[in-house]
């Protein structure tokens, strides 16, 4: 509780009183850097498909009758006789 030049003065009693605060706030605003670390991950999903594979194997079969003994013409054939061989 300091005195001031008003407090001096003796003609009349002064009572000083603590000073009243009168507060003017000003703001300035000042940037400041938020860093937001982004990840980006790709990913590749592999999904099984199925998928057929066949292998063709090929054989080759000969069905032989047999010689044919008749005629499939319905005609009456001649037999052959077999022709003798000459000395």
């Amino acid at each position: 509780m300091g005195k001031d030049k008003h407090c001096k003065k003796e003609k009349k009693k002064v009572i000083c009183c603590d000073p009243i605060y009168i507060i003017e706030d000003s703001y300035t605003e000042k940037e400041v850097t938020f860093v937001h670390p982004i990840i980006r991950v790709k990913r590749e999903h592999i999904k099984y498909v199925r998928r057929d594979v066949y292998k063709e194997k090929v054989i080759k079969e000969v069905i032989d009758p047999g010689s044919p003994t008749k005629c499939d013409c319905n005609k009456k054939h001649k037999k052959c006789k077999k022709k003798s061989k000459k000395k």
